[in-house]
């Protein structure tokens, strides 16, 4: 098996731990009788005394970081410099708004849309949660380990944004035998995917059945690169669309992220809009603060074994470029909307907006 070298700790682009900041260990820490090993490489013992065992254990994400005293706030500030914490920002305040973030996998709603889930929180549904899959090759060695490690990142995700979990634990499609050959299929694939795998969509579609049930707005994935789970949730819930579970208005589209930094996510929206049989989809922003979108940065630190932290960064930057015509606000994130759903839609970006001058952001 693969045993990686002594770690070298640093984040390129930390955010500054504030003192109402809840300190939250990632999962990723294996800790010995006398060392400490971190993503499968041992740890310097100048970063992790042997005697910082406790201290670690309190960083469970629900004491700010003023609760402890200077010397273990210096080394709990040096843990976030290294990417070994990450900073859950204090509760936000009930919001208005009910949200259910259908998301195909671990990561999915937090790369697209973390900023609104910290902005309005809600629940994030994950449908493929069962996965195994890594860039890290300790642990593509120790598959049952990544496939646990995979949702603790996700725990700690939605904890740094505030949102409730649930998962549904189907198998990612990189697993499954049908698409041994790829899952990369492209938007136009929807048919395919859905005849293919007759038996799970069904499963799928009455899991979101039951889950979409609560009268939520509904945000889901547009499906761009044409990810066969993408797909295959996004025909589940236009399927509970088309049979009347889920009202139309309560229906949007986000645009998959790392996906659409490389794929004009318009093309899609257009065939989308021919399927479901209606009028083109059109844009809209949701604004985000200089808080959602640090948030959201540092809601996708925890994903170490599939995110690189160059398409986080590049993420951002996408962000930020959509609202380049707009000084009041340096960030958004960009939804799809029916006629049906333009509305509440609309109100949710404007709530977005009303933050911006707000003197709690």
């Amino acid at each position: 098996m693969s045993q990686p070298p002594a770690m070298s700790l640093s984040r390129r682009l930390p955010k500054a731990l504030a003192l109402t900041d809840r300190p939250t260990r990632l999962p990723h820490m294996e800790l010995g009788d006398s060392t400490a090993h971190f993503l499968g490489g041992e740890v310097d013992p100048a970063a992790f005394p042997s005697s910082a065992a406790d201290l670690w254990s309190g960083c469970d994400g629900t004491r700010p970081l003023e609760s402890w005293g200077p010397a273990d706030r210096e080394l709990i500030g040096r843990w976030h410099a290294a990417g070994l914490v990450v900073a859950a920002p204090s509760p936000r305040p009930a919001s208005a708004f009910s949200l259910t973030f259908v998301s195909p996998h671990p990561d999915d709603a937090q790369l697209a849309l973390g900023s609104t889930v910290f902005r309005f929180g809600g629940r994030v549904v994950d449908v493929f949660s069962h996965e195994t899959w890594t860039r890290v090759p300790y642990y593509q060695d120790r598959p049952e380990l990544a496939s646990r490690l995979l949702i603790e990142e996700e725990r700690v995700a939605c904890h740094v944004l505030g949102a409730d979990l649930t998962l549904l634990g189907h198998l990612d499609g990189a697993n499954r035998p049908a698409w041994r050959e790829g899952f990369l299929l492209g938007a136009d694939a929807a048919d395919e995917v859905r005849s293919t795998e007759p038996e799970l969509f069904e499963r799928i579609t009455d899991d979101l059945d039951r889950e979409l049930s609560d009268g939520s707005l509904v945000l889901a994935p547009l499906a761009v690169g044409g990810h066969v789970d993408h797909l295959l949730v996004r025909e589940a819930v236009c399927e509970l669309v088309a049979n009347k579970s889920v009202e139309p208005e309560r229906v949007v589209f986000y645009e998959d992220m790392p996906y659409s930094l490389f794929t004009d996510a318009v093309v899609d929206t257009g065939r989308l809009s021919e399927r479901m049989g209606g009028p083109t989809l059109t844009p809209v922003l949701i604004p985000g603060s200089p808080q959602s979108a640090e948030a959201k940065r540092e809601s996708l630190w925890p994903y170490r074994l599939q995110v690189l932290e160059t398409v986080a960064n590049r993420i951002g930057r996408y962000g930020r470029k959509l609202m380049e015509a707009d000084p009041t606000a340096g960030f958004a994130e960009r939804v799809w909307v029916s006629a049906d759903s333009a509305k509440a839609v609309r109100e949710l970006a404007a709530a977005a907006r009303e933050d911006l001058s707000s003197p709690a952001e």
